[in-house]
């Protein structure tokens, strides 16, 4: 009968979150639609458990894995219910970020920003043209593939790390908008000008130096070719940060 009234109170998923068991307020939990108080567990101190959970979340997905039964959650107290469509909503969101999508399109874009300068490298090295157009191949699949790679990233940071803002994320955010633009701007340079990295000397003065070998207009692009090496190399590291930390 208590649970009955208890659950005649309702939380929003948003009302759950400010359950966080932290600066005094109460943890509360979400399980199988109800929601419960673990304030008084010594397991739940500062509203985190095991390092893993936070309170104000809703553990319905992540009991499966958990080392203990249900029965170890439902022996507190029913506080209340969280609402219906809030809770599909969440455990849809929590679905889909367990498909990883940011893991598998985030390698996808690290990878082509690596390989579009090496083989542009090769080109003015070798002076063999399938060299540029398998780069100019390679940036357009990296123009698709990074702002998919961000809007997954951005999804996770929002269902995983609830929108928290740190300043690993901030600089993840930074150097991913950077990347987008970087990609973008080459792709659409070497598209108009096809002819952008076209050498006009012989193999031969590669001896005198490769920047020699280039025009103006080829500095830019080549130069913004390059940053793609250490703007991916510095995501790849604070996304190491994010997920080992």
């Amino acid at each position: 009968m208590k649970d009955e009234e208890a659950c005649r109170k309702r939380f929003t998923e948003k009302e759950l979150k400010r359950f966080d068991g932290k600066d005094g307020r109460p943890a509360y939990v979400a399980f199988q639609g109800k929601v419960y108080d673990v304030s008084g567990s010594r397991l739940w101190q500062d509203g985190r458990h095991q390092g893993r959970h936070i309170a104000g979340d809703d553990l319905t997905e992540h009991m499966v894995n958990a080392p203990h039964g249900e029965e170890t959650l439902t022996r507190f107290r029913v506080v209340g219910a969280l609402s219906s469509e809030e809770a599909f909503k969440q455990r849809f969101f929590q679905r889909i970020e367990k498909l990883h999508l940011h893991p598998i399109l985030v390698h996808f874009s690290i990878a082509y920003s690596i390989a579009v300068p090496l083989l542009s490298i090769l080109y003015i090295i070798t002076d063999h043209f399938s060299f540029e157009l398998a780069s100019y191949y390679l940036l357009a699949l990296g123009f698709l593939a990074a702002p998919a790679a961000g809007l997954s990233g951005f999804f996770s940071w929002k269902v995983t790390y609830e929108g928290r803002m740190s300043k690993i994320f901030a600089r993840k955010i930074f150097f991913t908008v950077l990347l987008n633009s970087v990609v973008a701007v080459c792709f659409v340079l070497r598209t108009l000008i096809p002819n952008v990295l076209i050498t006009r000397t012989k193999v031969g003065y590669i001896y005198l130096g490769l920047l020699e070998r280039l025009v103006p207009l080829d500095y830019i692009y080549f130069g913004l070719i390059l940053s793609l090496v250490p703007i991916a190399t510095v995501l790849g590291y604070y996304g190491g940060k994010i997920v080992y930390s």
